[in-house]
């Protein structure tokens, strides 16, 4: 298991690096093509299309990192048992809203699938694609924390950064 989440951490970081670069490339192209009096009509949509793709990806490995901003305050304030009650019911909701983001991200995607952009040549589809992996990782993650709080684990993977 342990050896399916590297694996799965290391595909996300590679993917972000790749994502990154294009993301990079589009926009030095558009300025290099701007500066030229050659304006591309689809630099602006395929960055923006990138940028979706960069920022879920992010996502996705922000918490596995458990990198994302947590208030605790309440929650440093309550006694073992309520704390981990707490942290279950957080990571429920967690789970709940990663489920309703795959739920709505398939119906978003089979609604727009036929759809072209406007200047890609690509199906509208893509722009909403990256929720589906984000939703799925989002819930495996606040699952696995949820087990390990109603455990009485340590919260957060356990395992050591990325």
């Amino acid at each position: 298991m342990l050896s399916l989440r590297r694996a799965a951490d290391g595909a996300t970081r590679w993917a972000l690096v790749v994502v990154l670069l294009s993301l990079l490339g589009v926009i030095v192209l558009g300025v290099v093509m701007r500066a030229l009096n050659e304006p591309l009509s689809w630099i602006d949509e395929g960055a923006r299309y990138l940028m979706v793709w960069l920022a879920l990806l992010g996502w996705i490995l922000a918490a596995r990192r458990r990198a994302h901003i947590r208030i605790t305050v309440l929650l440093d304030r309550l006694p073992g048992v309520a704390r981990r009650a707490a942290e279950v019911l957080i990571q429920a909701s967690v789970a709940l809203f990663g489920g309703l983001l795959v739920w709505h991200g398939v119906t978003l995607v089979e609604r727009n699938w036929d759809l072209d952009t406007v200047s890609l040549p690509v199906s509208a589809a893509f722009l909403y694609l990256p929720l589906l992996p984000a939703g799925a990782a989002l819930v495996l993650q606040a699952l696995a924390e949820g087990a390990a709080a109603w455990r009485g684990g340590p919260l957060g993977s356990g395992e050591k950064p990325l």
